[in-house]
């Protein structure tokens, strides 16, 4: 049976469905770019003009800030997961190490700000203290492969990683312009300091 929508069975028709999934994809590459560079304090209602769509259609898909906020830093956590994954799965631990750095680099560079944006909301996220503990059996798995390996110094541990990992942001972020460059440069002498061979 043909409602007045054009749909059958009451279901809605695929255009409408397709604009939907369209305007929840906008507003999310908008909302990260925003909580980026202007932090997590934006209003929604300026969100959702930055992405072009009104509020009602932003609270239909984010009824909260936290869910939009879990959102956005969601996909961001996924990708920061995946990269981690990948480095532990290399069968050469010392690539894939360096291409994890080289990843976080890609990360800040496309995305500047938001990972800041993610560690300012730590305490109030949930999905941050599931990261945290992934991201750490993670990197444990990989240093333990790297000290297998031989390839790392022996005092070379997690929290090392995450200081250089911070530090490597931090580079990133300094001047846009000479952003990789730098950074690049910065792994190269860190990577120096802690490989054995």
């Amino acid at each position: 049976m043909t409602n007045p929508l054009g749909s059958i069975d009451g279901e809605r028709p695929a255009t409408v469905r397709c604009d939907a999934v369209r305007n929840r994809a906008r507003i999310l590459e908008v909302a990260r770019d925003v909580f980026g560079e202007r932090g997590v304090d934006v209003p929604t209602a300026a969100i959702a003009r930055a992405a072009g769509v009104g509020a009602a259609t932003l609270y239909r898909h984010f009824p909260t800030r936290e869910i939009l906020l879990t959102s956005v830093f969601g996909e961001q956590i996924e990708h920061c997961i995946a990269i981690l994954d990948d480095a532990v799965d290399d069968p050469d631990p010392w690539r894939g190490f360096t291409r994890s750095l080289e990843a976080v680099v890609a990360i800040e560079v496309t995305t500047p700000g938001l990972t800041r944006a993610i560690t300012s909301q730590r305490e109030s996220l949930a999905v941050y203290d599931d990261f945290r503990s992934r991201a750490i059996d993670g990197l444990s798995v990989l240093i333990e492969r790297l000290h297998d390996s031989g390839q790392v110094r022996d005092d070379f541990g997690v929290d090392d990683i995450l200081t250089v990992v911070v530090a490597l942001r931090a580079v990133a972020a300094s001047d846009r312009g000479i952003a990789a460059l730098r950074a690049s440069r910065f792994i190269d002498l860190i990577t120096h300091g802690i490989r054995t061979n």
